[in-house]
């Protein structure tokens, strides 16, 4: 049966790439520095082993005619023949251990006692006999290094003394102790080891700080992408240098700069789409209502024209014979109820046949200040206005502009009407005026009840009303309407939270014709 394998649930160790930077250059720079030193220390220590062999074989040859005038064949106790200055002079050499004089045989003919600085040394038993890695001079000298089993290396060099006629006549063995040139190779590795150890920790500083560079400009570039991801287009970076990384910052410089302008001309095109279909479907409505309004008024012509004569006739009969009706008789309600409903149709018809002929108005420069003034002036005496606060905010400065006098005191008291309607005569009615660039604004607020949202878009349809019925026709704001377009300015309606209407009339300085031609601000191309 298989064991049963539970998966790793501990932390996981994230190996980021300024770490693999850091490993992978700290490795590099150590390894190099490491390997640098220790050729230098071969290096080193092969020269002061060569120069000391190089000594030694000029020491023998110097030596060597010296020990053989000295001996003279006498080789029993012939350490008391060797003179003060002779032995001064060998023991100028302080590498020299000892020496021996050998027959050619090989045979022991005398073995010196070791010399002041070596007279404690013992070797013992030679380990290990090795040739000299280097060429030496002159020929008939050997030479082998001795690897004692304790102690430090000795060289053992043996050179022929030679007699006065030239043939050999004995071997002089000399021992040299490595001692000094030992010594010396401690003392450069010991160096060697402590400018390694200051080398690892420059390599390992040196390599953070280039990791550290990295990894600052690569969190730098993470940083921006992130806050271009979220959205804020305008992040840039820092991308100074002229490497590679500074180069990928400025590439992801250009490349937020590129993604800033695409996304400021899709605003752009997206905005004048927006403007470009508001407008459409503001011409779409003008011409919907355009087409309405043409309907309705030539069925208003053809049925006011029809209506209007037999309801005039009506009107005529039912007035004589009220005028012929004495005090008291009950036939006189019925009668003025006749005659009131054939007025009401009558002003139905008048309204009707107003709406439908239009008229194109006498345009001229005129003060809608005063004009206004006068127009609240002459409704104050009706008894609906009585208990009515009227607030006029007209300003001092005479505000003139082009328009037909008598069509904007029409819209007037139309909407004057209407709020006192809507108040019912009791509450305040604010009339405010102010200019803009294009022209002016004429506010009309009351306290009444105001206009429900779902009805602002219905009050200006023909035939629409909210008041009780028989209390109105349905045609005084659709004419207001119509009145202030032709004029080129706009008529709606607002209604305050706490109650209340706001009819904004907007007319410009000078009236314009009527257009319906897109912007070229607005346009996509």
């Amino acid at each position: 049966m298989m064991p049963r394998l539970f998966p790793y649930t501990g932390p996981v160790m994230t190996v980021t790439l300024g770490k693999k930077l850091f490993v992978y250059t700290g490795g590099l720079l150590v390894g190099l520095t490491l390997t640098t030193l220790l050729l230098l220390e071969r290096s080193q220590s092969r020269q002061w082993e060569r120069h000391f062999i190089t000594q030694s074989v000029s020491f023998a040859k110097l030596a060597t005619p010296e020990l053989l005038k000295r001996f003279r064949g006498e080789f029993v106790a012939a350490e008391r023949t060797l003179g003060q200055e002779l032995f001064d002079f060998l023991a100028f050499n302080r590498d020299l251990v000892d020496f021996d004089l050998l027959s050619l045989s090989g045979r022991q003919l005398f073995r010196s006692s070791r010399f002041p600085d070596f007279i404690d040394y013992d070797p013992g038993a030679a380990l290990q006999r090795l040739p000299v890695p280097y060429a030496v001079d002159p020929s008939g000298l050997e030479a082998v290094v001795l690897l004692p089993a304790k102690g430090h290396r000795l060289l053992e060099m043996t050179i022929p003394a030679f007699g006065p006629t030239g043939e050999r006549v004995l071997l002089v063995r000399y021992r040299l102790s490595f001692a000094s040139v030992d010594m010396r190779i401690r003392e450069v590795r010991t160096h060697f080891l402590l400018i390694a150890l200051a080398s690892l920790a420059f390599s390992l500083l040196l390599a953070a700080l280039v990791a550290g560079r990295v990894t600052r400009s690569i969190k730098a570039l993470t940083q921006g992408v992130r806050t271009i991801t979220r959205g804020d287009l305008a992040a840039r970076i820092e991308a100074d240098g002229r490497d590679e990384i500074a180069t990928l910052g400025r590439a992801f410089n250009e490349m937020a700069a590129s993604l800033r302008r695409s996304d400021n001309e899709l605003k752009e095109k997206n905005q004048a789409l927006v403007a470009a279909n508001d407008e459409l479907l503001q011409i779409q409505q003008h011409l919907i209502r355009a087409e309405r309004l043409a309907a309705i008024g030539q069925l208003a012509a053809g049925v006011s024209h029809e209506i209007d004569n037999p309801v005039g006739i009506i009107l005529g009969y039912a007035e004589l014979l009220l005028e012929d009706t004495p005090p008291g008789d009950p036939r006189a309600d019925d009668l003025q109820a006749i005659v009131d409903e054939c007025k009401r149709c009558r002003r139905i018809t008048g309204g009707l046949l107003g709406f439908a002929r239009g008229n194109l108005g006498c345009y001229e420069p005129m003060e809608l200040a005063q004009l206004t003034r006068d127009t609240v002036d002459s409704l104050r005496p009706q008894k609906i206005f009585r208990d009515i606060a009227v607030v006029l905010q007209l300003g001092s400065v005479p505000v003139v502009i082009e328009g037909d006098a008598d069509q904007i005191r029409q819209v007037l008291v139309n909407l004057l009407l209407n709020a006192a309607q809507a108040m019912q005569g009791t509450g305040s009615l604010r009339i405010a005026l102010d200019t803009t660039a294009a022209g002016c604004r004429l506010l009309v607020a009351d306290s009444g009840p105001g206009v429900p949202g779902e009805l602002q878009g219905k009050i200006f349809e023909p035939f629409f009303s909210t008041k009780d019925r028989g209390a109105g026709t349905g045609l005084g704001l659709s004419i207001c309407r119509r009145l202030v377009e032709d004029h080129g300015g706009r008529l709606t309606v607002e209604t305050k939270p706490g109650g209340g209407a706001t009819f904004v009339l907007e007319l410009p300085w000078r009236r314009a014709e009527k257009v319906f031609d897109i912007a070229r601000q607005n346009s996509l191309g």
